[in-house]
């Protein structure tokens, strides 16, 4: 075994072959973040003189001398000493000198050394550093050895200890790096005022041979001359009192950016969910407002909330000043105002700035080298906005950054617009690294019950007197749903129970430390779980935040009384929209609550909104009670795996809907390479592809429109509303029953047209139709989309459920009950890392998902077969009026059925992984390979040839 000695002789010799100089051992001297004849003789030999040095570094040890303010503050003012040079002046009319420090640009003009056993002395308290790197006798970064036997926690905590006042004043203010490292466990980095759990690792090739490979190599690769200077330079950024060094896949994504952005390309790059992605932005806009002094640099995002914070960010890191305006535009004037001036250098501007629906007029006159880096670049990739933006800066280098999955069959329009990828980062390899958490599943299945069959019908019957059988099948089929039924009250009061008691027991819920989100399937739902809960202990502590509903844009003339949307509006005006608060000013208050004070926001109710982009390292618990699919459902789940001190080990995912093996599906996408980044080759001409796209797009809309004029071709002159209703619903009941197939196939031809016109309107001007054609069509569509509602209403086939609101939901809050919420299944004994990914299983999900995909589409093609002749001979099918009492006992059946197959599938799932974490051994086994996994896996293939 290597002693700690051992592995410092050989770690300093590894020094000396990168080119550093070794400076001795340093126990006996008095010693200080300077070796001030070491920046002496660098700064003469690079050119300046003797009055120049003294001067430099006279201010530049007042500066490392200082003791007066915190050690964040004290590194920053060295910091920018280092990064921007120091500025003298050597007589009173003289202009000022910029003394550069260090030589960022030429890296051999710089002198790198190291010595060991640097030994502080402050106030009669002694400690002492293994190692100290130093550029031009300048301490830049202090290493902690340990042993093999010795865990590299302890070179963390002895890293953080010795930053401590009582033990040296001033030495860390010039550090930039410190490293933990030993033989066994590799090397853990961080920087001034890193918290221990916050040390990442630097990882590389493992050589299988060579002694100390898990230490030296990537030593060897993070102390490498340029890069060092690299990551000090380019890659640090002090974020409101935060110090932050790049990770690894950070660092990697920056370098192979700034080597794409030399070629003049641009790229996609691929970053999963919680991995720093605003950061790496902040990194890259910096280096490149450096290197460029013509560049401007656009960010653009989808999202306020994202162009907010990123704001937030850019002033942190410096890039904009107290004293400068903000950089988010405002306006689609401010923007081509901008665009058309010198400054400012940075931008950022939502993406609906460029929405307009003239892509063919005068575009602004850019000044400057436009770079834009567009967050979840995803959802920018195509339409009008994409359009716009790229016509308006054509010279533009554009970088897109994404965590969603581009798989192949979706990567081609990504990579048509923003290019090949640059850098990808999965799930697997983050959570792996330390850098996000793992997660825990749990599933809850609440049973309900009808009670009363024979009231259910009579209450029915009275409330729809009066509507045609169509129509209350109309009304049954808006309430008799699956989504209907298990939104009744007595289950929400059930759901809500299972969260209380959670708050009560779970850990960091129950000590105000953590706090959850709970995902309704509606802003109606999210408003009851709300007025629910202030019944409860978390009344004070719960914020109600939707997606899109603003009741003071509501006219409340329109919200009939007892209705959906009165509910909604009277339960943002009786407790949200208090002491006339806006709902804005409310969000953001219980957002900032969420984030910065737990223990007075425990408890968000959402939709849509905050499960995308809203970083709260508190959440630890997700409540999912809204089915929600694919990436969505990944980046729903993913809002709890930040990382938030030593007490948060798991993000925990609490699953109301039954969706284990979505949530499976989409970490597997996240993990695998179906995340398809092996191909760097650059972006073929879209042009051809568009072409084809809009060909085969106006061949259908033209096909679509012809089969809706041969349907239409009887309708009497003038074809208004009037000769509509006689054709398609005939004088009495007799012809309204005789037309029915003919009704409906007028409507699938509406349909059919308007989903043809969707398809192709973004690119029509495209086209080979002229402008006069491109506006005839539109008013086609709009006048056969008020003819469908026209003849729907005269069939009585069309029914406003709004009234009934009030009156249904009434019968499933009387007639539904609900039972205690139980836990599905023992999943929550894994990690979903260890359920998915560690079994190999999410390798085998992959590769089976694109032919999934398109089996899915093939019975759904089906199924909406089957219900087209099922809708076209429902006159002659007394089942589908059946009872709504019938349709909700067959509901709540199915629930029961699908939470039993649901545990079901969980049991197997379990014994699944089970069986591959813990194979079972068999009984003619030889006791000698007992415990050795390797070995038996040799044997059992052995056997079997």
């Amino acid at each position: 075994m290597r002693s700690e000695r051992q592995t410092q002789n050989r770690v300093i010799k590894l020094f000396e072959t990168l080119g550093y100089q070794y400076l001795g051992d340093k126990t006996n001297t008095t010693n200080r973040n300077l070796e001030a004849s070491l920046l002496k003789t660098n700064l003469a030999k690079r050119g300046y003189n003797q009055q120049q040095i003294d001067a430099a570094i006279t201010r530049f040890e007042k500066t490392i001398d200082n003791t007066s303010d915190s050690l964040y503050q004290d590194n920053l003012a060295t910091y920018k000493l280092l990064d921007y040079g120091v500025d003298i002046k050597l007589t009173k009319d003289a202009n000022y000198d910029t003394i550069q420090l260090i030589d960022w640009q030429h890296t051999n003009n710089n002198h790198f050394a190291i010595a060991e056993e640097v030994t502080l002395n402050y106030a009669g308290k002694e400690r002492r550093i293994d190692l100290v790197l130093y550029i031009n006798g300048i301490a830049v970064a202090a290493i902690e050895l340990k042993s093999c036997v010795n865990d590299i926690g302890e070179g963390i905590r002895q890293l953080i200890s010795n930053q401590q006042k009582q033990f040296n004043q001033t030495f860390f203010n010039t550090i930039q790096l410190l490293i933990a490292a030993s033989d066994t466990q590799g090397i853990k980095y961080g920087t001034t005022g890193t918290v221990e759990k916050l040390f990442m690792p630097w990882k590389t090739e493992v050589a299988t041979t060579e002694a100390g490979c898990f230490l030296d190599q990537p030593l060897e690769k993070l102390c490498d001359k340029q890069v060092l200077l690299d990551i000090i330079k380019n890659c640090i950024v002090f974020d409101a009192g935060i110090k932050k060094l790049p990770r690894q896949h950070q660092y990697n994504a920056m370098h192979a950016s700034k080597t794409r952005i030399n070629n003049q390309a641009g790229g996609i790059i691929w970053h999963t969910q919680g991995s720093g992605k605003s950061i790496l932005m902040i990194m890259l806009a910096r280096w490149i407002l450096a290197n460029n002094p013509n560049a401007r640099v656009l960010i653009v995002t989808d999202r306020n909330e994202l162009d907010t914070q990123i704001e937030s960010v850019m002033r942190n890191a410096g890039l904009v000043t107290s004293s400068e305006p903000s950089p988010r535009i405002t306006s689609r004037n401010d923007l081509i105002t901008k665009l058309e001036a010198t400054t400012p250098h940075l931008l950022c501007a939502l993406i609906h700035k460029f929405e307009t629906t003239d892509l063919s007029g005068v575009t602004p006159n850019i000044k400057g080298d436009f770079y834009v880096l567009v967050d979840e670049c995803h959802r920018t990739q195509g339409g009008k906005m994409n359009m716009q933006m790229k016509r308006w800066l054509p010279q533009a280098i554009f970088i897109g950054f994404s965590g969603t999955p581009l798989l192949k069959t979706e990567k081609a329009t990504s990579v048509e617009v923003f290019g090949s990828y640059i850098h990808t980062y999965k799930y697997k390899q983050a959570v792996e690294d330390g850098i996000v958490l793992d997660l825990k599943y749990e599933a809850r299945n609440i049973e309900q019950n009808i009670s009363d069959k024979t009231k259910i019908d009579q209450y029915f019957e009275q409330k729809t007197q009066g509507l045609s059988l169509t129509q209350q099948h109309i009304l049954k089929k808006r309430w008799a749903t699956m989504e209907k039924l298990v939104s009744s009250k007595n289950r929400k009061n059930r759901v809500i129970a299972s969260i209380l008691v959670d708050f009560d027991l779970k850990p960091r819920l129950n000590n105000n430390r953590g706090t959850a989100i709970l995902v309704a399937n509606s802003i109606y739902d999210a408003c009851e779980y709300y007025r629910l809960l202030q019944n409860t202990s978390l009344a004070n502590k719960c914020g109600l935040i939707t997606t899109g509903y603003n009741p003071q844009n509501v006219k409340q003339s329109t919200t009939a009384s007892g209705s959906e949307d009165d509910y909604k509006y009277q339960t943002y005006k009786k407790y949200i929209l208090t002491n006339n608060q806006k709902v804005e000013q409310y969000e953001e208050q219980q957002k900032r609550l969420f984030i910065e004070e737990p223990a007075n926001c425990k408890l968000l109710i959402v939709c849509e909104k905050l499960l995308t982009g809203f970083d709260a390292p508190s959440c630890t618990y997700l409540y999912l009670d809204r089915e929600i699919k694919d990436h969505n459902l990944f980046q729903a789940i993913c809002r709890t795996n930040r990382l938030d001190g030593d007490d948060k080990e798991f993000g925990y995912i609490v699953d109301f809907k039954q969706m284990f093996e979505g949530i499976s599906e989409a970490i597997a996408i996240y993990s695998s390479d179906e995340l398809d980044t092996s191909d760097t080759t650059e972006p073929e001409d879209n042009n051809i592809k568009i072409k084809n796209y809009l060909e085969a797009g106006k061949q259908q809309l033209e096909e679509t429109r012809e089969r809706l004029k041969n349907v239409c071709d009887f309708v009497a002159k003038p074809k208004e509303s009037e000769q509509y209703i006689a054709y398609f619903c005939g004088v009495n009941e007799v012809d309204l029953q005789d037309k029915q197939l003919l009704r409906t196939k007028f409507y699938q031809a509406v349909a059919s047209f308007m989903r043809a016109y969707a398809n192709v309107v973004t690119n029509i001007q495209d086209t080979s139709f002229t402008s006069a054609e491109v506006a005839y069509i539109k008013q086609e569509i709009k006048h056969y989309a008020d003819m469908l509602t026209a003849v729907k209403l005269a069939a009585a086939e069309e029914l406003d459920t709004k009234p009934y609101e009030q009156d249904m939901r009434h019968l499933l809050n009387t007639y539904v009950d609900a039972s205690t919420a139980e836990i599905l299944g023992d999943l929550n004994n894994n990690s979903l890392y260890n359920l998915v990914i560690a079994t190999g299983i999410h390798e085998a999900i992959a590769k089976k998902f694109g032919n999934k995909l398109k089996q899915k589409n093939i019975a759904e093609g089906i199924l909406n077969n089957i219900q087209q002749i099922l809708v076209s001979k429902q006159h002659q099918d007394p089942a589908y009026y059946a009872k709504i009492s019938e349709k909700l006992v067959e509901l709540t059946q199915q629930q029961r059925e699908s939470a039993t197959d649901y545990q079901q599938f969980l049991a197997d799932a379990e014994q699944l992984i089970n069986n591959i974490n813990k194979p079972t051994q068999d009984d003619k086994l030889p006791n000698i390979l007992t415990g050795k996994p390797e070995a038996i896996r040799i044997y059992n293939n052995l056997a079997s040839i």
